[in-house]
């Protein structure tokens, strides 16, 4: 496979997933296509526009992920960096100011290098494979992320890494994203190896993501409670079948009233759903030549 095509099925790939994350539904306290979750300034066409201005930010990754595939890992995450501090303002410059994808532009384009980086290696296109090297891009990111930084200058995620000891979706990173690996991507496999449709069964895979990751955003709006009482409802949905059966629709309906009244809003869990995604289609992609 050339070098320009596998940017191209990476970008395609993640561009997929964000525009199918948006639009399943429903998704509790979140842009779907029912509402806009716990969210004021932003709908499912604020996200579309913001998915369409990252298209190339996904091939570039990619393709710093291949250019550099001599180097060494630790040389490689500064220059995805650079690159991602101009995704954010392309998103910000789509939606008029509105911080959409930050946390996918992160997560998204770390796994876009580092599906191309084993590529002039050991061509391995295996979920653990990707998330493993997207770690090893990235084990650098804490003392990259909190030298030298006073609270003040910290972002919401890394305060509460301070506050707390919670690591989010940097901890995920780093550790190779176990929360996909161990239970997202596997449940997605699964249920739509059962034929199950995609949108109930990306429904019940953010369930499991909520369950099993810390996210920061929920950390952000309810504090460690709201973390708690998150995934408290989405084992009890779950339990009840989630999307697979009426009661379980049932109860991820109010689950999504009750987000949106205390205003929860599970986005890093959302994002960890997207990079699934994301993982989802580039392997059927590569594996069905």
């Amino acid at each position: 496979m050339a070098s320009c095509e596998l940017c191209e099925r990476i970008k395609r790939s993640a561009l997929k997933a964000l525009v199918h994350e948006v639009s399943i539904t429903p998704k509790p306290g979140l842009v779907d296509q029912l509402n806009n979750g716990s969210h004021r300034d932003m709908n499912l066409y604020t996200f579309i526009k913001s998915a369409m201005a990252l298209q190339q930010y996904f091939y570039d990754c990619a393709f710093i992920g291949l250019e550099n595939h001599q180097k060494s890992e630790e040389d490689i995450f500064p220059r995805l960096r650079e690159r991602g501090k101009k995704a954010d303002k392309d998103m910000l410059e789509a939606t008029n100011g509105v911080n959409t994808h930050k946390g996918a532009i992160f997560s998204l384009g770390l796994l876009s290098a580092a599906a191309a980086f084993p590529y002039n290696k050991q061509r391995d296109f295996s979920e653990q494979s990707i998330c493993k090297n997207a770690g090893k891009l990235c084990e650098r990111i804490f003392e990259l992320d909190f030298s030298d930084k006073s609270i003040d200058e910290l972002t919401s995620g890394q305060k509460i890494y301070r506050l707390h000891g919670v690591t989010g979706i940097r901890g995920e990173a780093k550790n190779g994203f176990p929360t996909i690996t161990n239970h997202a991507y596997p449940y997605l496999k699964k249920l739509l190896q059962e034929g199950n449709a995609l949108n109930e069964a990306g429904v019940n895979v953010l369930l499991e993501i909520i369950i099993h990751s810390q996210d920061t955003n929920l950390i952000a709006r309810g504090g460690i409670e709201g973390l708690e009482y998150a995934k408290e409802r989405a084992r009890k949905a779950l339990s009840m079948g989630g999307m697979l059966t009426p009661e379980g629709k049932k109860e991820i309906i109010s689950m999504d009233k009750a987000f949106i009244r205390k205003r929860l809003s599970p986005g890093g869990s959302a994002d960890l759903l997207a990079a699934t995604l994301m993982l989802y289609f580039l392997i059927h992609d590569i594996q069905s030549e």
